[in-house]
């Protein structure tokens, strides 16, 4: 017979799962809060009504994140960054770097596929008027376009790229401008759409519209899409 466990054991025990289980709180009340910040926007959405969506207390929601602005810097913060490790991935890897590239731009695709409340967030954020979300949500934009303008003038020198605009700000701006528009966008322009435009055969025409369009931006038209 195995012999109890000490106190000690039994206490870290009792620690482990009550911090397990405030870890999966807070990740409910974080994909909640994504999903109502996404539809409604910051200023129409209620504490109570994310907290009956991720079916606890009002107050727990304010234990774990204080106010409804604390929450939503958690939500810009946990989409941002999962964002920028994605992309940043994508374009330092070991491939040569129109693919690299090409990558990214699959990346931002497969990203926004599995989160779409994360392309609504980001076309919000467009038109946020509040300085401190723009500055939150910018210095991760800062640090993505420092990487592609030397990865840019490298493939210039190197000359394997030859794009038609030397700053990626505006191979960025094309890029992102379009598959945002397609996911978050497109439904209220086009409410009665002939097909559900996040159905997989839809998103996969997507990604190549979008790869098709920074071969272009790239002067790579010539290139063979990578396929995975």
């Amino acid at each position: 017979m195995p012999d109890p466990a000490s106190p000690f054991e039994a206490t870290t025990l009792r620690v482990g799962t009550k911090l397990q289980k405030s870890v999966l709180t807070r990740q409910r009340i974080l994909a909640a809060a994504e999903r109502r910040f996404a539809e409604a926007g910051f200023d129409e959405t209620r504490i109570e009504d994310i907290a009956n969506d991720a079916g606890i207390a009002t107050s727990a929601v304010l234990y774990h994140f204080g106010d409804k602005r604390a929450l939503h810097r958690a939500v810009l913060s946990d989409v941002t960054v999962s964002l920028y490790d994605s992309l940043h991935r994508a374009i330092a890897g070991p491939a040569d770097l129109p693919t690299r590239i090409e990558a990214t731009v699959e990346a931002l695709v497969d990203y926004v596929s599995r989160r779409p409340t994360a392309a609504s967030l980001a076309v919000r954020q467009i038109v946020a008027t509040d300085p401190e979300q723009r500055t939150q949500v910018g210095a991760y934009a800062t640090r993505f376009l420092d990487t592609l303008r030397v990865a840019f003038e490298e493939g210039e020198r190197a000359g394997v790229i030859q794009p038609i605009h030397p700053d990626p700000l505006h191979f960025v701006s094309a890029i992102a401008g379009a598959v945002l528009f397609y996911v978050a966008a497109l439904p209220a322009f086009m409410p009665e759409l002939p097909y559900p435009h996040l159905a997989p055969e839809q998103l996969a025409a997507l990604k190549r519209d979008a790869i098709a369009i920074a071969q272009r931006l790239l002067g790579s038209e010539a290139r063979h899409t990578h396929e995975h």
